[in-house]
C-alpha cells in the first residue's frame, strides 16, 4: 500500500512532482502603456493569486509575481525575459518558493478575447526543472476595444488566469 503524498514526503525533484493546474486571477500593469506599433521601453509588474489548486501533493494555493523593464515593447511584441517568484501555500499552513526564469511571452487572440501566455522553467525551489505556463485571458472592455491605439496605450490587464506546472 502506497503512503499518502504529503508536503513532508515531497522530494523536490522533477520526477517526484506531479502536474499541477491552478486557476485564479492576474493583474499586469505597464508604464508607459503599450502601444500597438510604437516600440518603447516599458516597465511592467504582474501579480497573480491562484486559490483553486488541486491538493495533489499538498499545494492549496499559489501567488505569482514578476516584473522587468522591456525595451522595444509593443502590444504585438513583448521581448521579455524576467525572473518570477512563486509562493506555494501548503496543507498545514507552510509555504515553499520557486524561482522561475520566464523566457517567453506570447500574445494571441481567440475571438474577441486576448490571451497572454508566459512560459518559463523553474530554476530553484519547489518543482525545479519543470515548465511553468501562465495564461491570462482578457475580454476587452466594450467601451474601449482598442486600448493599444489610444494615446495612453494599454496600461493594465486584469483577468482570469491559469498557472500550470508540467
Amino acid at each position: 500500500m502506497a503512503a499518502a503524498l504529503t508536503p513532508a514526503l515531497w522530494a523536490g525533484t522533477a520526477e517526484a512532482a506531479p502536474p499541477i493546474t491552478c486557476v485564479g486571477n492576474q493583474l499586469t500593469k505597464y508604464s508607459p502603456g503599450l502601444k500597438a506599433l510604437v516600440p518603447q521601453t516599458v516597465t511592467y509588474t504582474s501579480t497573480g493569486s491562484y486559490g483553486s489548486c488541486p491538493v495533489n501533493d499538498g499545494v492549496t494555493s499559489v501567488s505569482y509575481s514578476e516584473g522587468s523593464t522591456v525595451p522595444n515593447a509593443t502590444c504585438v511584441t513583448f521581448p521579455s525575459t524576467a525572473t518570477a517568484t512563486l509562493v506555494w501555500r501548503l496543507v498545514g499552513g507552510g509555504t515553499q518558493q520557486s524561482s522561475v526564469e520566464v523566457t517567453g511571452i506570447d500574445i494571441s487572440a481567440v475571438g474577441a478575447t486576448q490571451v497572454y501566455t508566459s512560459v518559463g522553467t523553474v530554476q530553484s525551489g519547489r518543482y525545479v526543472g519543470h515548465i511553468v505556463n501562465v495564461t491570462v485571458a482578457i475580454v476587452p472592455d466594450p467601451t474601449n476595444l482598442t486600448p493599444c491605439l489610444t494615446s495612453a496605450g494599454l496600461t493594465k490587464l486584469d483577468g482570469v488566469s491559469t498557472l500550470t506546472i508540467v
